[in-house]
């Protein structure tokens, strides 16, 4: 084989690690940022809510063990 041959050869293995090496980095970038985000927690959660009587008797058991 030529020495032009064998660098043409050298340069495309070159490109193609090179290309394979930066869509695995921009892998594990975006798994890294979906970790980071699922471990998030929110601040504080408060319900307010007024319940009706109906409501209240509805979940009342006293009426359905009779």
């Amino acid at each position: 084989m030529k020495s032009t041959m064998r660098l043409t050869i050298l340069a495309l293995a070159v490109a193609i690690n090179a290309a394979a090496l930066t869509a695995l980095h921009a892998a594990m970038v975006d798994s890294t940022e979906r970790a980071v985000l699922a471990n998030q927690e929110p601040e504080h959660v408060m319900v307010t809510a007024t319940r009706t009587p109906s409501d209240l008797a509805k979940m009342c058991p006293g009426t359905k063990a009779l």
